[in-house]
């Protein structure tokens, strides 16, 4: 069990890809558990709120379709993400996240599992269009972003992905990390 703190030490760590995250007693952390504790402070106890979080999205009977997701996402993600998923940038600050690669979320990160991403998409994405993508495209979409590199699992064992997939992966929903995808070991990391 996680304390809150590790929470959202994790948060900078996987899902930003942040690197180091702040010190469980730095001044981040504490804003960030203050201000959490401030909104829930009016929250009902054991009940699920409106807008929290978003349904799950069932896999598809047949499963995912790499080359259904590279359509997709061609058509309907890659105008806001990049052709390359490299996302937009505004200066030196992305106004559209990286989907992939170097500056993308991580393979420690929740949305590397093909289902979570898959969730956040059909209720979210395209920008302004949520709830749009069936639940196939969705999931095909998921899988299509999801089998490029990214950076490290920063919880890496002895240099080892396969390693790496046994202890933090393999039972971590669908995912490709350790796979091998189209002739190329999925999870190496980008630098």
């Amino acid at each position: 069990m996680n304390t809150f703190a590790e929470r959202l030490q994790g948060c900078f760590q996987f899902s930003m890809n942040g690197g180091k995250p702040p010190a469980s007693d730095s001044p981040e952390i504490t804003a960030l558990s203050v201000y959490s504790y401030w909104l829930a402070s009016k929250a009902p106890l054991g009940v699920e709120l409106p807008g929290r979080g978003y349904p799950d999205v069932p896999q598809p009977a047949k499963g995912y379709d790499l080359a259904g997701g590279a359509e997709v996402y061609k058509g309907q993600c890659a105008v806001c993400h990049g052709t390359e998923g490299e996302g937009q940038k505004v200066g030196d600050s992305y106004v559209m996240p990286p989907l992939w690669g170097k500056d993308s979320y991580n393979w420690g990160a929740g949305m590397h599992r093909i289902n979570t991403a898959a969730s956040f998409i059909k209720h979210n994405m395209p920008l302004g269009k949520g709830g749009s993508l069936t639940d196939q495209q969705a999931w095909d979409v998921a899988a299509y972003v999801n089998r490029h590199e990214r950076p490290q699992d920063p919880r890496l064992v002895e240099g080892s992905v396969e390693k790496t997939r046994v202890k933090f992966h393999a039972n971590d929903g669908v995912n490709l990390y350790g796979q091998t995808v189209d002739g190329v070991l999925i999870g190496q990391g980008i630098r």
